[in-house]
C-alpha cells in the first residue's frame, strides 16, 4: 500500500509539472532577469506579474535605482527587473530594481539599435580617436569620423595637428554639450557602446549621402574637412560624403604616418579616384593633384648628370637621396665614396635611370 501512495504522489507532482508547463509559467531563478507588467504600485512596494505562480515583489532599497524609475511606475507598465529569491515568506518573488538598473539601459541600447531611434549624448570628454559620451546613462563613444563637419567648421577649428594633448585641449569646446545621436555598434559583454552623430542627421541620411554620391564622378577635384586621421589613411568629409585617402594615396614620397601631412579640421583638396561599392565610401588622393616626378625624371636627370641631394635613410646595401620631394635615388655600397649618415648633403652623379620602374642609381665616388 504505501508504495501505490509513493506512485499516486509522484504522479500528482507529474501531472502538476506538466500543468504548470502548458500554462507557460517560467522557471525563476536568483539572478534570472525578467520581464514584468506592474500589477500595483503603494507607497515602497510595487507588485509585478511576471508570468508565474507568485506575483513578484519590489520593495525598500531594491525600488531605487539612479534614474528614480519607481516614481513614474504604474499599473499596466513594463518592466525589467532581476530576481534575488524565488519565493519568500509570504509567497511573493522577491524582484530588484536597482540591480537591473545597467541590464535595463543596454536592453534600451538594443531597442534603439534595432529600431534606429535618434537618442541624446551628453559630451564628457575627449578620448582617443573620439568623444566619451553620457547615453540612457551608459559611457558612450562617438568616433571624430561620425561628428557632424559643422564642429570642425565651428567649435573645433583650431584643431592642432598629431599631439593627442593639444587636440584633447581644442575639444573642451564640446564638454557639455548634448548632440543627437544613433547607436551603430553594441556588444555588452565588451562594454562597447558607439554613437554617431551623423547617423542622427537627415544631412548625412543614406538618401541624402546617395544624392551626393550621384553628383560625384571620377576625376572630380573637390575640398573636404579632414574628419580623422588613421595609421593607414585619412578620413575627408565631402559635405556629408565619406572619404579616404589611402596613405599610399597621401604623396608621391614614402609617408610614415598620415599626421606628419595633415591635422585634422583642416580643410584639403582631393581627387576622387572612385567608389567603394561595399562601403559607399570614395576612395580619393592628394598625391595626384601634383606632377609625378618619376614621369620627368629620365629628362630632369640624366645618366652622367651631376645632382646634389640630402640622405634620407640608410640601408645594409647602401643609402638612400632624396634629390626633390618623392624622388629617391640609391648610392649602392659598391657606389659610395665612403660612408654616409643621414642628414648628411652630398653631390653625386647619376649612372642608372628608369621612370617607369621608379629605379634611379647614383654614385658618390670620384671617377677623374
Amino acid at each position: 500500500m504505501p508504495k501505490s501512495r509513493k506512485v499516486h504522489k509522484e504522479s500528482s507532482a507529474m501531472s502538476q509539472h506538466y500543468k504548470d508547463a502548458d500554462m507557460g509559467l517560467k522557471d525563476l531563478h536568483p539572478g534570472d532577469l525578467i520581464e514584468g507588467v506592474v500589477v500595483s504600485v503603494s507607497h515602497g512596494e510595487v507588485l509585478v506579474d511576471v508570468g508565474s505562480k507568485s506575483e513578484g515583489i519590489i520593495s525598500g532599497a531594491e525600488l531605487v535605482d539612479e534614474d528614480n524609475t519607481h516614481k513614474n511606475l504604474k499599473p499596466g507598465d513594463t518592466l525589467l527587473a532581476k530576481v534575488l529569491q524565488v519565493e519568500n515568506d509570504q509567497g511573493y518573488i522577491v524582484l530588484s530594481l536597482k540591480r537591473a538598473e545597467k541590464d535595463r539601459k543596454w536592453k534600451d541600447a538594443q531597442d534603439a539599435l534595432d529600431s534606429q531611434a535618434s537618442l541624446e549624448a551628453i559630451v564628457i570628454e575627449y578620448n582617443k580617436g573620439g568623444l566619451l559620451a553620457d547615453c540612457i546613462g551608459l559611457r558612450g563613444f562617438i568616433p571624430l569620423s561620425h561628428l557632424d563637419r559643422a564642429h570642425f567648421a565651428n567649435d573645433i577649428a583650431r584643431f592642432a595637428a598629431g599631439s593627442e594633448a593639444e587636440l584633447k585641449e581644442s575639444l573642451k569646446v564640446l564638454s557639455g554639450k548634448t548632440l543627437k545621436v544613433k547607436v551603430i555598434e553594441l556588444d555588452k559583454e565588451k562594454n562597447r557602446f558607439v554613437l554617431s552623430e551623423k547617423d542622427a542627421l537627415s544631412t548625412y541620411s543614406d538618401e541624402a549621402r546617395e544624392l551626393r554620391l550621384d553628383k560625384i564622378k571620377d576625376g572630380d577635384i573637390l575640398e573636404g574637412i579632414v574628419t580623422g586621421i588613421m595609421p593607414f589613411g585619412v578620413f575627408i568629409d565631402l559635405d556629408g560624403v565619406e572619404g579616404l585617402v589611402h596613405i599610399s594615396e597621401i604623396a608621391w614620397e614614402k609617408v610614415s604616418h598620415p599626421s606628419l601631412y595633415f591635422k585634422v579640421g583642416e580643410s584639403v583638396k582631393v581627387l576622387v579616384l572612385g567608389v567603394d561599392e561595399q562601403s559607399k565610401k570614395l576612395a580619393l588622393s592628394v598625391k595626384r593633384l601634383s606632377d609625378n616626378p618619376w614621369e620627368t625624371v629620365e629628362t630632369k636627370y640624366p645618366v652622367g648628370s651631376k645632382v646634389k641631394g640630402v640622405v634620407s635613410k640608410i640601408v645594409p646595401f647602401g643609402a638612400f637621396v632624396t634629390l626633390e620631394k618623392g624622388l629617391d635615388g640609391l648610392v649602392h655600397v659598391s657606389e659610395a665614396a665612403g660612408p654616409l649618415k643621414e642628414g648628411e648633403e652630398v653631390e653625386a652623379t647619376v649612372v642608372q635611370v628608369d621612370g617607369s620602374k621608379q629605379k634611379l642609381a647614383l654614385s658618390t665616388r670620384n671617377e677623374n
